[in-house]
């Protein structure tokens, strides 16, 4: 028994391991899940610690293993512990924490994120710590508790105005940083309860002590620094400076009062007091006012050696009697007394109080052991900044001698040469210059002299207080000294108290002895348990065969969850082979529909190209304006045709840009070049209109080239022969331009008056029309309800917005033609203007006509929709035919108009309305028709693989079917198109000949 307490002694191997034992203790209590505060005695160990491995690692290295970023108690105490390192602990704590700062960093970013509890203030507390770590690396010779001398502030910013400011500033960020962690925690309290005297309230509040400590040592050097900028620096510049201290010195203030109110606190720390007006840096004398706030803590409480001797003495009184000692061990009820076995052995004695207050003792020999190292340890320091401090005096104090020496070796100078210049009457001039230089040595030697003076008063202080140093560190010796013989004599004590231990342990023995005769009462007890087995067998076997039937009923569920996994696997198969085929199939219909667009566009060349050598188009009659008219949109669409194929060659999945670029630029091109043709008939120059008809020709071939090249997939050649393309089409133009009718060629009966009538029953049209569209509403809202009167308003709403665009462009084309009519008639009459001009006049009566058809066109196909005998594509082509009337009354008042006319930018702005509007009937037409066709959406989340197999068939033929519908359509479309120029060249030509009969 007596080898148990016995150790060996005076290794470092041992001191180390409880040290490194106590460190971890310590930490493991201070840093817990249980929301009360840090105990003072733990933190205090801690801090120790770290001056006895002269370092933070310990620390770290154990931290690193708590559950930081599980439990937000214990990760606030984390950073409480690690403030007060920091700020008592070693000064290589914060070197040794300087890695960790991006570990920080991502603690508070983690509880950021956490609104209640502790989460705000952790992430407000990392910033802090964070920040301060930052400070102390950038200036590393402040120490972590902020302490510094005037002197060693000013040593610190090198007594340079950019080192004052940026000091200053580097300061005033820790202090936002405090201030934001303590209104954090007060936001977090209520007020209005105690809780300062609650566990909850103290667990928050503990680590504002450091706070007040921090920001009190702040405060007193940021108005000193502010001061020293003030006197060197315009107070312009430093207008920042005084807002950012004038709004922390607020916030403090009321901090501080906050915290003085605190029962807590008052017993822990004593608050400043801040003065009740801030200083004023713009007047310099008002630092002489200042007063540096000063923290009091308590004194901590020491251990006194004469209560150790008390608990000695106590501890080897032997009055006590060993029947009183056996009772008090085992109880005076020996029938409560357990056995381990029927030997007869006894079990281990219960340790007592006496086992207890040897750890106590050992505990204090340590403490007692770190308390003489921390003190050296400070000694050391003390004296090595004194040796220090005299060292760099001494070198000032010889340099000062030798300025002084300079000093009197250059008076001895000036004196000989006044001797030598006073004998010679030619250097009167010169004697007094050298004696103005003489009396300046003079004054230097003696402020020389002076500052001699007062480092040699300096020297002999710093040596006195030196010397007390040494003094003091000679009684801290002797105070360790009678420590050590404290702890010799406690452990003197120690071995007589492990003797007494040993004999009571032996007395024990033979008390045990005694008690042999319990063995009955135990075999008793071992019946009543073998009883108790033997119904817990049972039991075991019946949850033994439950155990079977459950292990049964698992494998067929596990046979049944490998036999879905199978068809899952199938089906998931089935999907991949079905959705693969759906790829190819989709990647044969995409091609087939561009084979389709590129067919479709070269039957409409080819016809076009076809009607030079037909004779019945040899008698169609067109006029140049309306090539032009025609001619002109023809060059956008090249353009964005070619933007198309650039963006298929990227990607194919703008396959419907190209095909929409194909048809549009087949029907503009074939247009364009049926009514060149038609122009070239009307032409009085037989050569000019041979050379259009070539012209035209060729764009048709050209045109046809480039669709080869698409079949072909030569997407760069296509693009590259859509160019000449262009050229072709901007040529047809120039000729078309030159078969401008001149002045004196019109002949003509004045259509003045037509004009004016065509416009005004367009805007009667379209008046029309919008209250048509008003009565078909109201009467949808009394037939319909539901989606399909969701549907009508939307349309009614679409067509409704699209007639009113319409209306606005036709009053801004009549405001135009009021203003071409004005600037172009001079002294003559508007009629006069019109027969002038009859062929502009006539492309203006044709637009006008068109619009005014196509609104009755759209109210009737809007009428059938909502009756549910029309379709919605009925509605998107009507809307398009009238947004192309528009464009031809748009390109009919651009012919005469002038580029700067404000009311021709009024029309293209209408202009672009009624795109935007056509654009929106369209897009709400298709919307329609989706939502219209949801309602009949099959589920096919319940069909089989053979039905999807069947559904998938019957889609595709119906596919095949509709792209048969879609080319019998565009075919008559085509034919449809042909009828159309036809009739409109003979509808033109008569009127011609008509015209010239009548004149």
């Amino acid at each position: 028994m007596a080898q148990l307490f016995t150790r060996p002694r005076g290794t470092l191997e041992v001191e180390r391991e409880q040290h490194e034992k106590s460190q971890v203790t310590s930490i493991h209590k201070a840093i817990n899940s249980n929301e009360v505060p840090v105990k003072e005695k733990h933190a205090r160990t801690i801090v120790l610690g770290t001056y006895h491995e002269k370092g933070a690692g310990m620390y770290w290295g154990t931290v690193n293993k708590l559950p930081l970023q599980g439990n937000h108690i214990i990760c606030w105490k984390f950073c409480h512990i690690l403030h007060k390192i920091l700020r008592d602990g070693h000064k290589m704590a914060i070197v040794d924490s300087l890695k960790y700062m991006t570990h920080l960093t991502d603690l508070g970013k983690l509880w950021g994120h956490l609104k209640e509890g502790y989460g705000k203030l952790i992430g407000a507390y990392t910033k802090l710590l964070v920040q301060k770590l930052a400070f102390h690396k950038k200036n590393p010779n402040i120490p972590g508790n902020l302490v510094l001398t005037d002197q060693q502030l000013d040593e610190m910013a090198g007594r340079d105005p950019n080192g004052y400011f940026e000091l200053s500033v580097d300061m005033l960020d820790y202090m936002d940083e405090i201030l934001s962690l303590q209104a954090a925690v007060f936001n977090s309290l209520d007020m209005s309860r105690s809780n300062s005297m609650t566990n909850t309230g103290q667990c928050r509040l503990a680590p504002l002590i450091q706070c007040i400590q921090d920001s009190c040592a702040l405060y007193d050097y940021i108005v000193k620094l502010l001061f020293k900028l003030h006197a060197v620096i315009p107070p312009d510049t430093l207008s920042g400076h005084r807002s950012r201290f004038l709004k922390q010195y607020g916030l403090l203030k009321t901090f501080y009062l906050s915290s003085g109110n605190l029962q807590y606190f008052k017993t822990l720390i004593q608050v400043p007091v801040l003065p009740e007006n801030p200083p004023n840096f713009l007047i310099a004398s008002d630092l002489a006012s200042h007063v540096t706030p000063k923290v009091v803590l308590p004194p901590e409480p020491e251990i006194e050696t004469p209560e150790v001797e008390t608990v000695t003495a106590d501890l080897v009184d032997t009055t006590v009697q060993q029947s009183d000692k056996f009772d008090e061990v085992f109880g005076t009820n020996l029938g409560d007394f357990n056995f381990s076995g029927q030997n007869g052995t006894p079990s281990p004695p219960v340790p007592d109080e006496r086992d207890q207050l040897i750890q106590q003792l050992m505990a204090e020999i340590e403490r007692l052991k770190q308390e003489n190292a921390r003190l050296k340890e400070r000694a050391e320091e003390a004296i090595g900044i004194l040796k220090q401090r005299i060292a760099d005096l001494e070198e000032r104090l010889e340099e000062m001698k030798k300025q002084a020496q300079e000093a009197e070796q250059e008076k001895e100078n000036l004196k000989s040469q006044l001797e030598a210049s006073a004998k010679d009457t030619a250097a009167v001039a010169k004697l007094e210059e050298m004696e103005k230089h003489a009396k300046a040595s003079d004054e230097k030697f003696k402020k020389m002299k002076d500052i001699y003076g007062k480092l040699r008063e300096e020297h002999v202080t710093l040596i006195r207080s030196f010397a007390e140093v040494e003094k003091q560190v000679k009684a801290d010796k002797t105070v360790i000294e009678e420590k050590e013989q404290t702890r010799k004599a406690l452990e003197q004590e120690l071995e007589q108290v492990k003797m007494e231990q040993q004999v009571f342990s032996e007395s024990l023995q033979k008390s045990a002895d005694d008690v042999s005769s319990q063995l009955a009462a135990t075999a008793a007890l071992n019946t009543k348990l073998e009883q108790e087995k033997q119904s817990l067998e049972e039991q075991m076997e019946s949850l033994d065969k439950t155990k079977s039937s459950l292990e049964s009923s698992l494998s067929q569920l596990q046979s049944d969850l490998a036999s879905l996994q199978e068809q899952l696997d199938q089906a998931k198969a089935d999907k991949e082979t079905t959705q693969n085929q759906h790829k190819i199939t989709l990647g044969d219909m995409e091609q087939k529909m561009l084979d389709r667009a590129i067919t479709e566009g070269e039957a409409i060349l080819q016809d076009a190209i076809d009607q030079f050598d037909s004779s019945a188009h040899n008698s169609v009659m067109g006029t140049a304006e309306y090539l032009l008219s025609r001619a002109e949109p023809v060059l956008p669409l090249l353009a964005e045709f070619k933007q198309s194929i650039k963006g298929y060659g990227a990607d194919k999945a703008l396959l419907d840009k190209l095909i929409h670029g194909i048809l549009t630029c087949s029907h503009g091109l074939g247009e364009t070049i049926v009514q060149g043709k038609s122009t070239s008939n009307s032409a009085s120059n037989v050569e000019q209109g041979d050379e259009l008809i070539n012209a035209c020709r060729g764009a048709g071939e050209e045109g046809l080239q480039v669709l080869e090249l698409l079949k072909k997939g030569a997407l760069d050649d296509a693009s590259s022969q859509l160019d000449k393309v262009t050229e072709s089409v901007q040529k047809i133009m120039q000729l078309g331009e030159t078969l401008l009718p001149k002045v004196e060629d019109v002949k003509t009966e004045d259509i003045g008056d037509l004009v004016d009538q065509e416009m005004q029953s367009t805007a009667d049209a379209i008046e029309q029309a919008t209250k048509k569209f008003q009565e078909i509403l109201e009467q949808s809202r009394k037939t319909h309800s539901g989606i399909q009167l969701e549907v009508n308003e939307k349309m009614l709403d679409s067509c409704t917005s699209l007639i009113m665009a319409i209306k606005i462009l036709v009053e801004k084309a009549k405001d135009l033609q009021r203003e071409i009519v004005s600037q172009g008639r001079g002294t003559s009459s508007a009629k006069e203007f019109y027969k002038k001009h009859h062929r502009w006049t006539e492309g203006l009566i044709s637009a006008a006509k068109a619009v005014g058809w196509g609104a009755n066109v759209l109210v009737e196909g809007a009428d059938k929709v909502v009756r549910g005998e029309g379709k919605f594509e009925e509605l998107m082509v009507c809307s398009q035919e009238i947004a192309a009337s528009t464009a031809q009354l748009v390109v009919a008042s651009k012919v005469k108009a002038e580029r700067g006319s404000q009311a021709l930018a009024q029309m293209s702005h209408a202009a672009k309305g009624v795109s935007e509007a056509t654009g929106n009937v369209v897009a709400t037409a298709k919307n329609a028709a989706a939502m219209v066709e949801e309602q009949d959406t099959l589920d096919f989340s319940k069909i089989t693989l053979h039905q999807a197999k069947r559904l998938e068939m019957d889609s595709q033929v119906r596919v095949l079917e509709l792209e048969s519908l879609l080319e019998k359509e565009r075919v008559k479309l085509s034919e449809l198109r042909k009828k159309h120029y036809q009739l409109a060249g003979e509808s033109e030509q008569a009127e011609e000949a008509k015209a010239s009969g009548d004149h």
